[in-house]
């Protein structure tokens, strides 16, 4: 396997995200929520496979997910528009998350896209304590309203999820979970490996021509990826 850049690295791996990385990281962004009612929820497994790396729903009842026993996590995915990286990104947060949409947000802004809003880190990366920091920064001009951001991005909401949540039937989700891989067949018909002496040169021809197995390609399992729910990050 290639290296690859890191940049290259973590621009896959955070793409569509709203990440703030460290302690007293801030963006200003504009929260694409009208009003409390566009705040939807989702029962979600996050799938690491060969097939695809992502959310996807649960599909309820016989979900192929639950069946091996992927954990259903309860998410909000709160839709932004990140003025300086001038990209909309979902910002990944556990159901918790509605009590603070609530205190900081809907309690005193009804309609949030009236304003642009400042969201700072409190903790430095990798803390669990990490706490994140609201407030109404400026009035959004005209052209970054609503309707003005879907129309130039070509976008509508609730259609615009499926970028960081995917909606997929049972048999494609049983083919994402169940890819199988040719490793432990392979290694079955390896040889043992025979000691010989320290020094002495082995004369098996078996020995001397053994190559190494071909290991399918897989993908990278990122561990804070998929963080418990209650998880600040």
């Amino acid at each position: 396997m290639a290296f690859k850049k890191l940049q290259d690295y973590n621009d896959a791996k955070y793409k569509g995200k709203f990440v703030l990385r460290d302690d007293g990281d801030y963006a200003d962004v504009v929260i694409l929520y009208r009003d409390a009612s566009d705040v939807l929820v989702a029962d979600a497994h996050y799938i690491k496979s060969a097939k695809y790396n992502g959310y996807v729903h649960c599909c309820g009842a016989g979900c192929p997910a639950c069946a091996k026993t992927i954990r259903t996590q309860t998410k909000i995915f709160v839709p932004v528009y990140n003025i300086k990286e001038d990209a909309i990104q979902f910002w990944d947060r556990s159901v918790k998350f509605e009590q603070q949409l609530q205190r900081d947000i809907f309690a005193n802004y009804p309609n949030p896209t009236d304003f642009v809003f400042r969201i700072t880190r409190h903790g430095k990366a990798g803390d669990i304590e990490t706490t994140y920091s609201i407030r109404a920064a400026y009035k959004n001009p005209e052209d970054m309203s609503y309707d003005n951001i879907c129309k130039e991005w070509g976008i509508k909401f609730p259609d615009y999820y499926d970028a960081i949540i995917r909606e997929v039937s049972a048999t494609e989700l049983d083919e994402m979970v169940n890819v199988k891989s040719s490793v432990s067949d392979e290694s079955d018909n390896l040889p043992s490996y025979k000691i010989t002496p320290r020094g002495v040169v082995s004369t098996n021809s078996e020995s001397n021509n053994l190559t190494a197995p071909k290991v399918p390609d897989v993908a990278d399992y990122d561990e804070d990826e998929d963080m418990p729910e209650d998880s600040p990050f």
